[in-house]
């Protein structure tokens, strides 16, 4: 029998997307800012740093019950996790939402 054991770090797919997420917003300017703010502050820094708002809100709530939306939502998501120009992932982003209510504005 073989009670060889493993010296690597074990982790849950949630710490692992935790990690990303992390890394990701280390690198968009303001996040980080944004996250320490005060209810103060926060008001001029979302206007200072747009997309970072934008960022903030799709990593912290990247799953939403509407199979399109949700497809939209994922699909900005994965691209900040990916480490893709923020602004770049906004407009796609934006564009695809745009669509998405016209298409299902008389619904």
């Amino acid at each position: 029998m073989n009670h060889a054991s493993s010296s690597a770090v074990k982790m849950t797919n949630r710490e692992f997307l935790r990690m990303r997420e992390e890394n990701a917003l280390r690198q968009i300017p303001g996040a980080r800012e944004l996250m320490k703010a005060t209810a103060v502050q926060r008001p001029e820094l979302e206007k200072k740093y747009p997309d970072a708002v934008f960022a903030l809100q799709v990593v912290s709530n990247p799953f939403v019950k509407e199979r399109e939306v949700g497809a939209i939502r994922m699909e900005a998501y994965s691209a900040i996790l990916d480490g893709r120009p923020i602004a770049d992932v906004r407009y796609r982003y934006d564009r695809q939402m745009e669509a998405y209510v016209a298409r299902h504005n008389w619904d």
